[in-house]
C-alpha cells in the first residue's frame, strides 16, 4: 500500500526509507547564473529544455524554484509550474518560501505535488498547513525553528516531532511528511555529515525510546560547498545517506551516484 507519495496528473511516486530517488535541483535558480537570466527574460525553452533532460537522467521528482530578486515570483511561479507539466509527467516540488507563490503554484500544479517546505517556526506552520489542507500535498519538514538548526540530532527530531503536533491539528499524519534533517558544509563543521546521518537515521527508525518512523529528504551537494572535487563528496554522502535510510535526495541527477570514496568517507 502507498502511504507516502506525491502525483502528477498521471505518475504517482511513493517515497520509502533507503530508497534515496532524486529530485531534480536544476530548476532553482540558487548558484545558477543561465537560469537566471532565462527567468529574467522569459526564456520558457531553456527551463523547459532543464526539466527534460532530469527526467532523462532519472530524476522521479521536479524542483521548481522561482526565486529571484526583482521578479514577480508568484507570476513566475505559475508560468514555470504549468510549462513543466506541459512537458513531463512526473510530479513536481514547489520550493518557495512565499505563501502567495505557493498558493497560486498549488491551484495549478496537476495531482498531488511536495511542498517545500515548512518548518518549526510558528508563523511558517501557521501560513503553510492551511494551503496544503485546501490544496492537498506533501510537506517537506525542515528541522529549523525561531532559534535556527540544533547542533544536536536530539534538537532536531524535537522540532520534527514538533511540526507533526502542530500538523496533527489540521489532521496531517507522518505520511504527509518528509522531513529535511539539514545538511551542513563539513568545510565549515567537520561534524555536519555525521549529526546529519544520525538525524537521518533517527528520524527513520522506529524505536520504543525513540519513536518517529518518517521519510526523510537532504540537499545532498551542501555538504560540499567551499571544497575541491564537490561530486566525489556528494556522492558519498548520498551513498551513506540512504544507508542511514533516506527516502530521497534534491541532487543533480546527471551527476548524483551511489558511490562512496574512502576519502571523502573519512572527512
Amino acid at each position: 500500500r502507498l502511504r507516502t507519495c506525491v502525483s502528477s496528473g498521471s505518475v504517482a511516486v511513493a517515497l520509502r526509507p533507503h530508497e534515496g530517488l532524486v529530485i531534480g535541483e536544476r530548476i532553482n535558480p540558487t548558484g545558477k547564473k543561465l537560469l537566471k537570466e532565462a527567468y529574467a527574460k522569459g526564456d520558457t525553452a531553456y527551463v523547459l529544455r532543464e526539466a527534460v533532460k532530469q527526467v532523462d537522467a532519472g530524476a522521479q521528482i521536479l524542483d521548481v524554484n522561482c526565486g529571484v530578486p526583482g521578479l514577480d515570483e508568484a507570476e513566475l511561479l505559475k508560468r514555470t509550474v504549468e510549462s513543466v507539466q506541459s512537458v513531463v509527467t512526473c510530479p513536481v516540488q514547489i520550493d518557495t518560501a512565499d505563501p502567495k507563490a505557493l498558493e497560486g503554484a498549488l491551484r495549478l500544479v496537476n495531482g498531488k505535488p511536495l511542498v517545500n517546505s515548512v518548518n518549526g517556526k510558528q508563523s511558517s506552520m501557521d501560513a503553510v498547513f492551511p494551503l496544503v489542507k485546501r490544496y492537498g500535498g506533501l510537506m517537506v519538514g525542515l528541522c529549523l525553528d525561531e532559534t535556527g538548526i540544533p547542533p544536536t540530532s536530539e534538537g532536531r527530531l524535537a522540532i520534527a516531532r514538533k511540526i507533526l503536533d502542530e500538523g496533527a491539528k489540521y489532521g496531517f499524519t507522518k505520511d504527509d511528511f518528509v522531513f529535511d534533517a539539514l545538511t551542513l558544509a563539513v568545510s565549515a563543521d567537520p561534524m555536519a555529515a555525521k549529526m546529519t546521518l544520525e538525524t537521518v537515521k533517527r528520524l527513520t527508525v522506529k524505536r520504543l525510546t525513540d519513536e518517529v518512523g518518517v521519510n526523510t529528504v537532504l540537499g545532498v551537494s551542501n555538504v560540499s560547498f567551499g571544497l575541491p572535487n564537490r561530486p566525489v563528496l556528494n556522492n558519498t554522502m548520498y551513498a551513506l545517506a540512504k544507508k542511514a535510510g533516506l527516502s530521497a535526495a534534491i541532487a543533480n541527477p546527471l551527476v548524483i551516484r551511489d558511490e562512496v570514496d574512502p576519502d571523502a568517507e573519512a572527512v
